[in-house]
């Protein structure tokens, strides 16, 4: 049957075929794209990978405009773990239409004659070049073209591509179709019309449109010898009633490249202050930081807080005073609702500020017994907790007895709450709270008041972090703690770790902490399991930051995973696959791998390693003086990405800076150092002096027996048993006189040396994280007053080689001739010479770190803060990195 229509078909002429084919083609090829209604065909492609999305995108324009929707780009960004701030978003989107809305109203003149100009087009359609195989003047007089060029030459593209043109710098630039051309910048319609790509993804216009079939054959047989395209789209598109929205497609393209930077490790480093502005920096080492946006807050051994801008890298106003002693920890919310920064100190108060002016709000004195570590306030609580052991909870808003956060009073195990909370346990409905309580016990808790106190920790709590309605704790008792906010009751304990813990983090899922075991622990709250260890630093780990980028799901997803890891553990050892002790210290910890043989603990809600996406990333700071990025890889293991050197980045950004009791810790050493010298000096001339004497002295006793020897023995013929001799000088006293003299040498003090006297200051006064022990988990300052001390035995010393002897005692030299005396040159002391530029070898122990999606930055015992940017200078990366969520 085919051969006997082919064989007519050949018989027809080639229009009539050609008419055929265009009727037979819609029965042979259906195209979903315009069959299918868009939700269902948007649905089809969400399960394409990015890579498969743009590759669909070459098939036709359809396909393209499919593909490349802003909406499903923005489901593609969420399905990687990845967030979104949506408020910045619609912030961004939002000031945006209203600039592009104000910009007609400064241009109604200018606007108006546009239309007017293109509305009469009658005097341009005789010029109309409607016979393409003619030039286009051919129907119009030299002279009179160049009359009309000069006057309405730009209109006729105006119809095209408009006037409107955004300015970079202020929006609201006006430029006529001739700016492409005069190197002035593009209009939207035209920005990312280029071709050449890195990532390598197909050309698209902003509007849609097939640029690359429209462009010049030259510029084609260029594109030709890259083996892919690159989408070069604006940040902003536009939707059918010309509303600008952000373009999804394009924010995963940034997104992606500035993970490929944290990948390869590519970043560049940056301090603060300003190299140009050294005068701005904390006169101390800086032991706390938070940022957020473009905001960063700094917390120092100076007492003081500073408010910085990331990126003028300048201090904002003054640094706020109003602390004791060192700054110890903070958290600020700079949003015009909140507007406050509340800190913690080692003199035991808490403090709240206003970020905006830095005026001091309120002061919570003698918050806790002793140093207050750390603390975190959500908008219903703030949370501290200190060196004396305890937890405490303070209301950040009014609270009536019956509201939902009101603390629950009197639950067995739960929190101690003082008298004024009430006990509503007894006290049914709202009703009844309302008709039995009085009118003065119904009145709202002033705000800032202590409504809790939680108390199991054996030691210093050192960390603590809220997550909704829980509180997990870590202390240097080895233990993490969760608790039940409300109630004061604990849910969970989480042991693991053999040394105090200094730092913890909780997303609702699992609990990260750090410890002075040297170890990074990731624990499932539900089973108190560990499901990874991480070992990578030598010393305490003192600051961690966790995101595993979870991926949109239920919890029962994690559950699921980690019921497949049991069912493939127990398959293996009843296969024998399996090692008998699986328990023992003597293993080495799992770092999160899936292996059966590896397999730590069963039966655990959380698969190994914490689950997550293949983004997931920890960052965790040490004593070390190292930072760890810390990546997961395919089969669950944490390992080491990158090491990033404290030191070297402080050495990158400009070099250390010496902080006032490093100068100071400098002008002491060297008066240590000079009184040690010119003591040792003394000495050396005393002894030296002591044995002429001593030779001088034994010559003259030998002497003088000679010459007394004839009256001795006579006398002693005469002498009478019941007679007592006469009382005189004692020469066999005399090594005694000459000791009473020259009194024995002291020893010389012990002086601790340069690193001595370095790792003592590194340890935080008294904020020390205690271990388990009850020791120091590192070494505390010594008192102010020991090399005091040390100077004031030098000066004992030295006072004592030239001491007169005591009054009544009758020394060598009073008895006999005294032999002339050996005069001690004393030379003249050294002269001090303070650094006052920088340090030779700058401390760097890591105190605290955080980080986005964008940057690390991490303060240490340097008065500097550095950070590392892996937009790596990428103006788009930068541009779209405001609407990236902080990782959780």
């Amino acid at each position: 049957m085919a051969d006997f229509v082919y064989s007519i078909l050949r018989t027809l002429r080639t229009s009539s075929i050609a008419a055929i084919v265009d009727r037979l083609r819609p029965l042979l090829h259906i195209d979903p794209i315009t069959v299918l209604p868009p939700e269902i065909t948007s649905e089809i492609f969400s399960y394409l990978t990015p890579a498969a999305l743009l590759e669909a995108s070459r098939a036709s324009r359809a396909w393209r405009e499919r593909a490349l929707d802003s909406r499903l780009w923005r489901q593609k960004f969420r399905s990687e773990g990845w967030g979104l701030d949506m408020d910045a978003i619609r912030r961004f989107e939002q000031e945006y239409s209203h600039k592009r809305k104000a910009r007609p109203r400064q241009a109604d003149v200018s606007g108006e004659q546009n239309r007017q100009k293109k509305r009469p087009r009658s005097g341009v359609d005789h010029l109309t070049n409607t016979d393409t195989s003619r030039p286009y003047n051919s129907r119009v007089p030299p002279q009179d073209l160049q009359s009309w060029n000069k006057q309405h030459g730009e209109v006729e593209a105006d119809g095209d591509r408009g006037l409107l043109r955004q300015d970079s710098a202020n929006d609201e630039e006006m430029y006529d179709a001739s700016t492409a051309q005069a190197g002035l910048p593009p209009s939207p319609s035209e920005v990312g019309m280029q071709t050449v790509s890195q990532v390598g993804e197909p050309s698209i216009g902003a509007a849609g449109e097939d640029v690359t079939s429209s462009q010049p054959t030259e510029l084609a047989q260029k594109v030709s010898h890259f083996p892919k395209l690159e989408i070069e789209q604006s940040l902003i598109k536009y939707d059918n009633s010309n509303n600008p929205l952000i373009n999804y497609n394009h924010v995963y393209k940034q997104k992606r490249k500035l993970e490929e930077n944290w990948e390869s490790g590519s970043y560049q480093s940056f301090q603060l202050p300003h190299r140009d502005h050294p005068e701005e920096a904390h006169r101390e080492c800086v032991y706390t930081i938070q940022y957020e946006g473009n905001y960063l807050v700094s917390g120092s051994r100076d007492k003081t807080l500073r408010k910085w801008n990331l990126e003028t890298q300048r201090l904002i106003g003054k640094p706020l005073v109003g602390h004791n002693a060192s700054v110890l920890c903070l958290q600020f919310d700079h949003s015009a609702k909140e507007d406050i920064i509340i800190s913690g100190s080692s003199d035991t108060d808490v403090i709240l500020w206003q970020f905006s002016t830095g005026q001091l709000l309120q002061k919570i004195s003698h918050a806790h017994d002793e140093s207050v570590l750390n603390l975190k306030f959500d908008s219903r609580y703030l949370v501290t907790c200190s060196k004396d052991k305890t937890i405490k909870i303070w209301n950040r808003r009014e609270m009536r007895p019956g509201d939902r956060d009101y603390p629950v009073k009197g639950v067995e195990g739960g929190g101690t709450c003082p008298a004024y909370i009430l006990d509503l346990r007894e006290m049914g409905s709202a009703i009844d709270i309302e008709r039995r309580l009085t009118a003065e016990e119904k009145a709202p808790l002033p705000l800032y008041s202590s409504i809790m106190v939680l108390e199991s920790h054996n030691a210093a709590v050192n960390a603590i972090h809220i997550y909704e309605d829980q509180l997990v704790s870590a202390s240097g008792d080895r233990h993490v703690h969760l608790w039940n906010i409300h109630t004061g009751v604990r849910t969970s304990v989480c042991r693991g770790h053999t040394k105090g813990i200094a730092c913890v983090q909780y997303d609702g899922k699992r609990i990260v902490s750090g410890s002075s075991d040297n170890t990074i622990r990731i624990f499932d709250p539900s089973t108190q399991a560990e499901v990874a260890c991480l070992k990578g630093h030598t010393r305490l780990v003192r600051t961690i930051q966790s995101a595993f980028g979870d991926l949109p799901g239920k919890r029962e997803e994690l559950e699921a995973e980690a019921g497949d890891v049991d069912d493939k553990f127990r398959k293996a050892y009843r296969a024998g696959q399996v090692p008998e002790n699986t328990s023992g210290r003597t293993r080495d910890r799992n770092p999160g791998s899936k292996d059966p043989k590896d397999i730590m603990a069963v039966g655990a809600k959380l698969p190994p390693g914490g689950g997550g996406s293949r983004w997931g990333r920890i960052v965790s700071g040490s004593y070390d003086e190292t930072i760890i990025i810390w990546k997961k890889l395919a089969d669950g293991r944490w390992a080491k990405a990158h090491v990033l050197r404290q030191e070297e980045a402080l050495r990158a950004a400009g070099g250390p800076l010496p902080s006032a009791s490093d100068l100071a810790s400098q002008a002491h050493q060297q008066a240590i150092n000079a009184a040690r010298t010119q003591l040792a000096h003394d000495q050396a001339q005393l002894r030296q002096l002591q044995h002429q004497n001593q030779q001088i002295a034994q010559n003259h006793q030998n002497q003088m027996n000679h010459a007394t020897a004839p009256q001795r023995a006579v006398g002693a013929q005469f002498n009478q048993t019941d007679q007592q001799p006469t009382p005189g000088p004692s020469h066999n006293g005399a090594p005694n006189a000459l000791n009473a003299a020259y009194p024995p040498l002291q020893p010389i003090p012990s002086i601790p040396s340069n690193a001595q006297q370095q790792h003592t200051q590194a340890g935080l006064d008294q904020e020390t994280l205690v271990d388990a022990d009850g020791g120091p988990d590192t070494v505390q300052q010594p008192p102010p007053q020991s090399n005091g001390g040390l100077l004031a035995a030098a000066q004992r010393i030295l006072a004592t080689t030239h001491a007169a002897p005591p009054a009544g005692q009758t020394t060598l030299q009073q008895h006999l001739q005294a032999p002339p005396q050996l005069p001690i040159q004393r030379p003249n002391p050294p002269q001090l010479r303070l650094q006052n530029t920088q340090i030779s070898q700058p401390n760097a122990r890591v105190f605290k770190l955080q980080f986005d999606a964008r940057r690390i930055i991490c303060c240490s015992q340097d008065p500097k803060i550095v950070g590392w940017d892996f937009a790596n200078g990428d103006e788009r990366i930068v541009e779209c990195s405001r609407f990236f969520a902080t990782p959780q």
